[in-house]
């Protein structure tokens, strides 16, 4: 069964609220504030080599979502 995963921007704690109160009885459907929002440490050198094999992260189209309009869905397995 497929699941989504609405996805607000911490600047919008209002609209977070409200999708709370309204999707809280659908089943395969959440909601949650988005924790990116804290700078990671930065190193002063790069790192030696990507350890990473490939960009599961990597969402640009959400992320741009959610800087735009504060929220975004994304569909998960």
């Amino acid at each position: 069964m497929e699941r989504l995963l609405f996805v607000v921007s911490q600047e919008r704690r209002d609209l977070y609220d409200a999708l709370r109160n309204v999707l809280a009885n659908e089943k395969g459907v959440d909601v949650i504030l988005d924790r990116r929002f804290v700078r990671r440490r930065q190193r002063e050198e790069p790192p030696a080599a990507e350890r990473r094999r490939f960009g599961r992260r990597a969402r640009s189209l959400e992320d741009a979502e959610v800087h735009a309009r504060g929220w975004t869905v994304v569909r998960l397995p």
